[in-house]
């Protein structure tokens, strides 16, 4: 894991982007997000990841906590948090499963603006706006990647090839607009809820830091 870290550091992002997410493709991570919005704007940010064990003893060293993707324990979260008006974390738990640890919690915010300034303290990747009566949400997985060498890429691909990305938006209204920056991850509508799935294997090893755009 040690190698990986030292050859994936381009894939560091911002920790609150996805909790995650947004943001997260720095080490051995599957990603499930679902941001579920009402009609006020108030809503949940329900996060799963899936974490390697090797990943998970690595960042239990304090030493260690300021080189991961994204907070990890129940502490580490709470501090994510610390400041910031607007949210809450409403659960949080761990589980094993097999060589990898489960992680989910669900994050209440009030608004969206608590939203996209938990998901980007810095607004730089993510952001939205209202106009004539339509809601868009922009995210971005960060900036444009350097071209890993072969032995990166294989590196990559073997280490993430059992990983998966997902973020779910459930919007208070019908969907019009769903999209997505790079053809590695896909952009499904249905109904209410905008979908983009990929494989972490492509993301990380991809030149073009996928972004997405939902509105409704």
């Amino acid at each position: 894991m040690s190698h990986m870290k030292q050859k994936s550091t381009r894939f560091l992002l911002n920790t609150g982007l996805l909790c995650v997410a947004l943001v997260l493709l720095a080490s051995c991570v599957g990603v499930d997000a679902k941001i579920k919005l009402a009609d006020s704007g108030s809503g949940d940010l329900i996060a799963e990841y899936r974490v390697s064990n090797e990943l998970l003893s690595f960042g239990e060293l304090d030493e260690n906590k300021a080189q991961l993707p994204l907070p990890l324990s129940r502490s580490d979260v709470e501090s994510s948090l610390g400041g910031k008006s607007g949210l809450v974390l409403k659960s949080w738990s761990s589980s094993k499963s097999g060589k990898d640890t489960v992680i989910k919690m669900d994050i209440g915010f009030s608004s969206i603006d608590a939203l996209i300034a938990y998901l980007d303290p810095e607004g730089k990747l993510a952001h939205y706006d209202r106009a004539n009566g339509v809601t868009s949400l922009y995210f971005s997985l960060g900036r444009d990647f350097a071209p890993l060498d072969s032995d990166g890429k294989q590196l990559a691909i073997e280490a993430f090839d059992t990983y998966t990305f997902r973020l779910t938006v459930e919007a208070p209204k019908a969907i019009k607009m769903a999209n997505s920056s790079n053809a590695i991850v896909s952009a499904k509508i249905d109904g209410k809820t905008a979908s983009f799935s990929g494989a972490m294997k492509d993301i990380v090893t991809s030149e073009k830091a996928p972004a997405f755009s939902v509105s409704w």
